[in-house]
């Protein structure tokens, strides 16, 4: 074995051991320090993929493949062949961390919102507020409460309205220096549906990839969700929390009312899940126009159902587990925790 080959293999197996003792152990705190290192690659990967509308990440997990394999049986000796197996999934892990993942270790000024224990008024009067708004939202744009909320907007004017209105919020760009957010629409959308995604970070690109058979009233807040995690936020319910934040700060009503309608969504099941009589009274105050969007929100649910989404589902709640998200895929949930105590401060 040569000296270079032989440094190579040290390299990588202090990287390795250092990966995993950050995400396994509390002996290192990489907190402040990825904090930092993330901003700066982060800047570099959006500057490098924010003009191609093609999802270079997506084109990546085709090739990145055939070229292991291709690589894999040009390997001649059997032992040689054993340490690239094994070393491929490392590679893959240590990347996936360094690129984005280390973000799963950082606590943000959202915790504090998360911590706080509310009251069953408390959830009832804010779900009376959101559904209030979303209301008033719906027979603003529909000019009658009967009619669902449509809109003409094309996927990049949305992701173009969605980044303005998340610029207006200084607090998450404190320390940070971000303009660029490579938003694209997957080419893996279909299996996306299957699978039950809506969308994802690739952690090769950290481009926000959007599944484009969603329907068009969850685009909004699916990109704002996705470009949350892009800019460090990686638990899903500051995610889904930011994502309607930053869209009531819109001056378009569509993307407010899009925000808004998550927030009723979750904060319902939440009422459904500790009084169902109360959970019928708030669907009776909603407009038949709010219900329809819901609808089809559940009708494209119905459309991509399948025996294997559960598999997928199981195996992502185990992932977001592993990664300090207790709540499991659960989490996404928690953002009712936010939203509540977020009102609660402001009345």
């Amino acid at each position: 074995m040569s000296s270079i080959t032989k440094t190579s293999s040290l390299v990588f197996l202090i990287i390795f051991l250092l990966t995993l003792t950050i995400n396994t152990t509390s002996l290192i705190n990489v907190e402040n320090v990825y904090s930092l290192i993330y901003n700066q690659w982060f800047s570099i990967l959006s500057f490098a993929f924010v003009y191609p509308s093609i999802a270079i990440g997506d084109i990546i997990y085709v090739i990145f493949p055939l070229f292991i394999i291709i690589y894999f049986f040009k390997i001649e000796r059997r032992r040689d062949k054993l340490y690239f197996v094994i070393k491929i999934p490392i590679v893959i892990y240590c990347f996936f961390y360094w690129s984005w993942g280390f973000n799963y270790n950082i606590k943000s000024e959202l915790d504090l919102l998360r911590n706080i224990e509310y009251s069953e008024e408390e959830l009832y009067s804010t779900t009376e507020y959101y559904i209030k708004k979303t209301n008033d939202l719906q027979i603003l744009l529909s000019k009658s409460s009967q009619k669902k909320v449509e809109s003409k907007l094309g996927f990049y004017q949305v992701k173009n309205e969605c980044v303005e209105s998340i610029k207006k919020s200084n607090w998450m760009f404190k320390n940070k220096q971000i303009n660029s957010f490579p938003v694209k629409k997957s080419l893996f959308s279909t299996p996306l549906s299957y699978m039950g995604f809506s969308g994802y970070i690739n952690p090769f690109t950290l481009e926000a990839n959007i599944n484009y058979n969603i329907p068009d009233i969850s685009v909004p807040v699916t990109i704002s969700h996705e470009i949350a995690h892009q800019i460090g936020y990686a638990f899903e319910d500051e995610a889904n929390y930011i994502a309607i934040e930053t869209l009531s700060l819109s001056k378009n009503n569509y993307l407010r009312y899009s925000g808004n309608l998550m927030a009723v969504q979750y904060l319902l099941a939440e009422v459904r899940k500790i009084d169902p009589k109360m959970h019928k009274l708030y669907i009776k105050k909603l407009n038949n126009g709010v219900i329809k969007n819901i609808q089809q929100k559940n009708e494209y649910n119905l459309k991509y159902r399948n025996k294997f989404e559960s598999f997928f589902k199981k195996n992502y709640d185990i992932f977001l587990k592993i990664n300090n998200q207790k709540g499991g895929i659960k989490t996404y949930s928690l953002v009712v925790d936010l939203l509540i105590n977020n009102y609660q401060s402001k009345i």
